[in-house]
């Protein structure tokens, strides 16, 4: 509705300001003091093809309508009702001629923008100049007002002259000054175009060209009309107003997205049209000025002013005509070789080029004959560039797939290793919450626990020096070998997964890790250290670091002895395990989260009220706002363990 309402607005805007100013160029004509009772010149001539063209029937009847007012202000009478009628044509045919007949490029909507656009648009504005002014030529001849020649003869040329030359150079500047505002019949071109259903049209306009040559030539000097002359005056009159009023649509089978192919712009070929039209405009009035200067001193000699006046300006206008169709057809060879030697070829480069991007299709240029140096350099250079291209977005292509096939292969490497990490734990003796958030798709940190029996368990805790895919093997190996070594103490499972690690290192990393084994009957936490995190115990209800000297790391040397640990445990016994991602996590200003703010947050735990996981989410959630905003450079791993208090916790 919102749409239907703008278009509307614009139609009447469009239709007042074809009123106003064709009703003040012909107040304007007929006020000048030389051209005061010679009614025929009118320089209003320039107006009407160019407001049907960009106004549509809004500008049509707006022509109309201000002709009629025009012809208020001298001597209204019958004949205003042919002028009214006639002024309507004038601007309603070129409209109605260029939307439905000589269709340009599949019938796609475009003006003046070629050479041949440029002659479909001369022959009709010549033939909607003959046709109007023939019907109102005969139509002043039927009420005795005037003889056809004597009438038709001056106003064709003067009005051929400002419709073809200064009416198509107003349009041409319209057009690229304001092209979103000119009228387009989105009706008509919305649905197919069938040639064979306009074939009447066509011989209608020939039918009219015909009888409008016959009645020159059969035309009656003295004042007695001929049956030759009133069938003629009768075939241009009805023959003009059927063909105004004939549908111009006429087929029911609606194309798809045909809007799409509206040209609004102006191209390469429309701007030397333009130009060369400004030219022409100009030039012809010039040269209008200076065949009429002398000759209007000479008629100062004579009495019968207005008699010498009327051949002046016939013989003016029929030199100007020549001379200006001279000009056009020096445009049209012009034209003719510019496509040939240059547009036709930008314009095949553009479109290849478009189909390039639209469909990523490599099509090569054809090769083009009679084109100059530059165009055909352009042309290497477009086959080289886009060959060029096209091997980049091959390269591309091969790398993202390849980049998709790790990726697949890391997922699924992810989730194998995600499955091997042990599931949260929740007993009448132990409580054991996990997480685990890789920098990469796989990482290097792992967790592990097993209950070696009803009262022992063993934890783990171990991060890989390195990141990525190799990290993730390590880490694997690492986990299997501390399953192996279950049975041992602690130092000893150090110790063996050490020697190990260091036998198959080959590419030098290293774990720091850290095991302990809970025992609650005999109430003590043995643990072992290779330089890993210190842990934070609560051994009653105070948090506290669990600080031992660190031994060294795993894979690098051989035959380390590792230390063993102990304290004892009271009821509640609970221990938080982390990697370093935990204390050295980054905000976006690059600050790390650390040992203190990690110690006070753990503080502020309840472990006797809340469950392990609970507590978990807690320092979670405080990491994540912490590091909001910041890319997360190093991997994540948390464990936290508690001894029940002789009933299980609440886990949510």
């Amino acid at each position: 509705m919102k749409i239907k309402t703008i278009k509307f607005k614009r139609q009447i805007i469009g239709f007042i300001i074809c009123v106003l100013i064709l009703a003040g160029l012909n107040i304007l004509s007929i006020t000048v003091p030389a051209l005061k009772n010679y009614g025929k010149f009118r320089i209003s001539g320039f107006f009407s093809v160019f407001a049907g063209m960009f106004f549509g029937p809004a500008g049509a009847l707006g022509c109309a309508v201000g002709n009629f007012i025009s012809d208020l202000y001298s001597d209204l009478g019958v004949a205003d009702i042919y002028g009214f009628w006639a002024n309507f044509l004038f601007a309603w045919l070129p409209y109605r001629l260029w939307h439905t007949l000589l269709p340009v490029e599949n019938h796609k909507f475009q003006y003046i923008t070629s050479n041949t656009t440029l002659i479909k648009y001369i022959l009709i504005t010549v033939f909607s100049t003959v046709a109007s002014m023939s019907l109102l030529s005969s139509s002043f001849d039927i009420l005795g007002m005037c003889k056809f020649n004597v009438f038709f003869t001056p106003v064709i040329l003067y009005d051929t002259y400002f419709a073809l030359f200064w009416g198509t150079t107003a349009f041409l500047v319209a057009y690229r000054l304001f092209p979103q505002y000119v009228h387009i019949p989105y009706n008509m071109y919305n649905y197919s175009y069938n040639h064979k259903r306009y074939l009447p049209d066509y011989i209608m306009c020939l039918i009219i060209i015909i009888a409008v040559i016959l009645r020159i030539l059969f035309s009656e000097s003295d004042g007695n009309r001929s049956l030759t002359e009133d069938i003629l005056d009768a075939v241009i009159i009805s023959f003009t107003t059927v063909l105004a009023f004939l549908p111009m649509r006429r087929s029911r089978k609606k194309e798809l997205n045909q809007q799409t192919l509206f040209k609004r712009t102006a191209g390469l070929q429309s701007q030397i049209i333009t130009v060369f039209f400004v030219f022409i405009t100009f030039s012809t009035s010039i040269f209008a000025l200076i065949i009429s200067y002398d000759t209007f001193n000479y008629i100062n000699y004579f009495t019968n002013i207005k008699y010498h006046l009327n051949n002046l300006l016939v013989n003016i206008f029929r030199q100007v005509n020549i001379c200006g169709f001279l000009f056009i057809l020096l445009l049209i060879i012009l034209l003719n070789w510019i496509e040939k030697r240059i547009t036709r070829s930008v314009i095949e480069i553009a479109d290849t080029a478009s189909k390039f991007v639209e469909n990523g299709l490599h099509t090569e240029l054809p090769k083009l004959n009679n084109v100059c140096d530059e165009i055909s350099i352009l042309i290497k250079s477009y086959n080289k560039m886009s060959s060029d291209i096209i091997g980049y977005i091959t390269t591309v292509e091969e790398q993202v797939k390849r980049e998709q096939n790790i990726k697949l292969t890391m997922e699924m490497a992810a989730n194998v290793l995600f499955g091997i990490l042990p599931k949260p734990l929740n007993d009448n003796k132990f409580s054991l919450s996990a997480y685990i958030k890789p920098a990469r798709t796989v990482g290097g940190d792992f967790y592990d626990y097993i209950k070696l029996d009803d009262d022992r368990l063993l934890i783990c805790i171990a991060d890989v020096s390195s990141k990525g895919l190799p990290a993730a093997f390590f880490m694997a190996v690492s986990s299997i070998l501390v399953k192996c070594n279950r049975n041992f103490s602690p130092e000893k499972i150090l110790y063996n997964v050490n020697n190990y690690l260091y036998e198959t290192n080959s590419e030098g990393m290293f774990v720091t890790m850290f095991v302990g084994i809970i025992d609650t009957k005999r109430k003590v936490f043995e643990f072992a250290n290779a330089g890993h995190n210190y842990p934070i115990v609560w051994n009653g209800n105070t948090a506290q670091w669990l600080k031992t000297k660190p031994d060294l790391v795993l894979g690098i040397f051989p035959e380390v002895e590792y230390k063993l640990n102990s304290i004892d445990i009271y009821d509640n016994f609970q221990i938080f395990l982390y990697t370093d991602g935990v204390n050295e996590a980054e905000d976006k200003d690059n600050n790390f989260f650390g040992n203190e703010r990690l110690e006070n947050l753990c503080k502020s735990l309840n472990p006797l009220a809340e469950s392990t996981n609970t507590q978990l989410k807690a320092i979670r959630s405080s990491l994540e706002e912490f590091s909001k905003g910041a890319s997360q450079s190093d991997d994540i791993t948390a464990l936290v363990v508690k001894v029940q208090g002789g009933s299980k916790t609440d886990e949510s």
